[in-house]
């Protein structure tokens, strides 16, 4: 159920929002309301328990029929600088080196998954997230990518990871360019599906 802060509101405003409410988890209780599911446990890259976060997506259909996905990204820690940092979808669900996480999630037959060629149109390219005094929050919402089957699921044959980068990811307004997409690898995390019970 969705949590609202009320204050003062007329009779009409107050039903209005319980109805609101009742058709929110309504929905939710008949399937519509959200979902498939993802996590994200975030860890440093340099094998030390200094930055550690979490990642929540949520596929839903938008009001066009279109797949949308939300992602909620923490991270926290005394080894997290302060400042923007590249955020982005890699194309393996391996962390063990960061490295191993591969270039950025570009599937199709037109894909190219190097991080600074073809950058910022990458499927898995998202925004920087933006951290201070050891506390980062990210809220993004895109249709790049899918967490159900189909062409632009981060669930295909090798899986997917967040790589957090020590950079801010500028976007690459000149082309191509080493380190724009927001250079070394800070931190990692296997995007894993939920299961429903």
């Amino acid at each position: 159920m969705k949590m609202y802060q009320l204050t003062a509101c007329s009779i009409l405003a107050c039903s209005m929002l319980m109805f609101s409410m009742v058709v929110d988890d309504a929905d939710a209780r008949r399937g519509r309301g959200n979902q498939v599911k993802a996590i994200a446990k975030i860890r440093a890259c340099n094998g030390v328990d200094n930055i550690r976060g979490r990642a929540v997506l949520r596929e839903r259909r938008s009001d066009q029929g279109v797949k949308e996905v939300d992602i909620t990204m923490f991270l926290r820690g005394r080894d997290l600088p302060d400042g923007e940092h590249g955020v982005h979808i890699h194309e393996v669900a391996s962390c063990e080196p960061c490295g191993s996480a591969g270039g950025h999630f570009d599937p199709g037959p037109n894909g190219n998954s190097s991080p600074d060629g073809n950058h910022p149109f990458h499927l898995g390219d998202l925004e920087n997230i933006d951290a201070y005094r050891g506390h980062a929050e990210l809220h993004a919402t895109t249709t790049r990518v899918t967490l159900s089957d189909g062409p632009i699921s981060v669930f295909d044959g090798n899986g997917s990871a967040f790589i957090v980068h020590i950079n801010p990811d500028t976007f690459c307004p000149n082309g191509e360019e080493a380190g724009c997409a927001g250079g070394g690898r800070l931190a990692c995390g296997i995007i894993e599906p939920v299961t429903r019970r």
